[in-house]
């Protein structure tokens, strides 16, 4: 397999147009060669038979002998030949020379009488084309028959075979430099639909997502633009969500601070201490709540599988991970009077994953049933196993989000009316976005379905067998 190495593709279509007419020169060289060769030797063959014939017509029987009576004509129409040797002799019928030159060979098979034969032999250093003539004596009142031999060098020949190919070959050539030269235009022309798409798209503005025109396009054009614009209608949607966020973004980060103005503004004008104390206490929780918001900002974009950080995953144990983050929250579950609970019969669980954004995974939904569950509820943690598939599940006994708010929890800043707890509605934002990163599904759903009560987020990693470790 030919492999041109060339990244412009009118260069690759030359190429191959190359490639497919050089065997066409070289058949058109081999026939050239062939046909030149076989008509020159087909008209110096009958020139040499003619010469044959002529040096038959001299022949006579006198008193029963063969004679041979060359005129001077006839001799200077046989030996002179500006451009080859010639070489003439004339056997009687027991092929003894009657005249001419010695040394000449006889043909490997003899012809029948009045028959001829062309052979190729050599004479001294010389190359031969010979004719060999069976002229029968009984025309003549002999017996038997004579055997006439003319031959020559090939100059003559050689000469003609080169002018039939150059007569044949430089037409050919010409024909194959036009056809290159009328393709390359051809190529240039078919072509310049490229160039109108590259004008067409430089000539954007930036953040321009109209889609391409496609029905003027040449139909080998139109996959390629269709794939461009359903990557311009992808990027469209991504930069809409992006715009989105940032707008929901600057609100959630306006209102604490424009909540800290004020309480620091209040601060100032008071005179009474307990009154400054309360402002400033206020502006505490406000720092908190801005601080948690700005970490999960942070954490969101490291979540995004666009954020240009490089996540590198390695083998975590999730049983490990489980106990270690549900212990750093048991201090505040137990400040709000919440159970908070571990069940997992595993000792070690392997996956492949990050383990930094598995923490904050966990992380988010056991920070969010703390918030949104009332003093007394239960929280439990834990990990099982179903066929190839391990699920992460973090499970309260509360109220319960209602079923057409289920799948909205997930959206980017969405928070569930009716809760007093301050919160910006990204934890699970963040949960299924580090979930996604992971080729895991997050499932939502009542942890009573009876009685509509309860809550449990599962975090499902699929196809687990072949990258985990268990023991009972």
């Amino acid at each position: 397999m030919i492999h041109i190495k060339t990244n412009s593709i009118r260069q690759k279509l030359l190429n191959w147009l190359l490639i497919l007419l050089l065997p066409s020169l070289l058949l058109g060289t081999v026939s050239a060669y062939y046909l030149a060769n076989y008509f020159a030797n087909l008209a110096y063959d009958r020139t040499l038979f003619r010469v044959a014939l002529a040096l038959a017509e001299q022949v006579e029987i006198k008193s029963g002998a063969m004679v041979v009576d060359l005129p001077e004509s006839t001799l200077n129409l046989i030996e002179y030949d500006p451009d080859d040797w010639i070489y003439y002799q004339i056997q009687d019928a027991n092929h003894h020379i009657v005249i001419g030159d010695e040394g000449l060979s006889l043909p490997p098979v003899m012809p029948k009488a009045r028959q001829s034969v062309y052979y190729e032999t050599k004479f001294g250093n010389r190359a031969l084309h010979m004719v060999a003539f069976n002229l029968p004596l009984a025309d003549l009142h002999g017996k038997g028959n004579a055997t006439i031999l003319i031959g020559e060098t090939t100059a003559k020949r050689d000469k003609m075979a080169n002018e039939i190919i150059a007569v044949m070959l430089i037409p050919q050539i010409l024909l194959i430099l036009l056809i290159i030269f009328l393709v390359n235009l051809g190529i240039r022309r078919g072509l310049f639909s490229l160039e109108k798409l590259k004008n067409l798209i430089s000539q954007r503005q930036a953040g321009d997502m109209q889609p391409l025109e496609e029905h003027d396009a040449p139909e080998e054009l139109k996959p390629l633009m269709h794939a461009m614009n359903d990557l311009l209608a992808k990027e469209k949607v991504a930069i809409d969500k992006r715009r989105h966020f940032l707008a929901n973004a600057a609100h959630q980060l306006k209102t604490p601070l424009a909540g800290l103005k004020i309480q620091a503004e209040t601060a100032l004008r008071e005179n009474d201490l307990s009154h400054v104390q309360h402002a400033l206490r206020q502006i505490s929780v406000g720092s908190d709540n801005l601080g948690r918001l700005a970490n999960q900002l942070l954490s969101l974009a490291r979540a995004e599988p666009d954020s240009g950080q490089e996540q590198n995953f390695e083998r975590v144990d999730l049983v490990s991970l489980i106990h270690d983050v549900s212990s750093e929250w048991v201090p505040k579950a137990l400040a709000k009077n919440i159970d908070l609970g571990i069940s997992c019969q595993l000792e070690q669980f392997n996956i492949n994953g990050n383990a930094i954004l598995l923490q904050e995974l966990l992380n988010n939904l056991i920070d969010n049933a703390i918030r949104y569950n009332q003093a007394g509820s239960k929280i439990t943690v834990s990990l099982t196993l179903l066929n190839e598939d391990a699920i992460l599940s973090v499970q309260d006994n509360g109220a319960g989000i209602e079923q057409n708010e289920q799948e909205k929890v997930f959206e980017r800043f969405y928070r569930v009316l009716g809760t007093k707890e301050n919160g910006c509605g990204l934890g699970l934002a963040i949960v299924r976005e580090i979930a996604n990163q992971h080729h895991a599904v997050v499932e939502l759903t009542y942890a009573n379905t009876q009685r509509a009560t309860g809550t449990i987020v599962k975090v499902i990693f699929k196809d687990t067998k072949n990258q985990s470790t268990t023991s009972q």
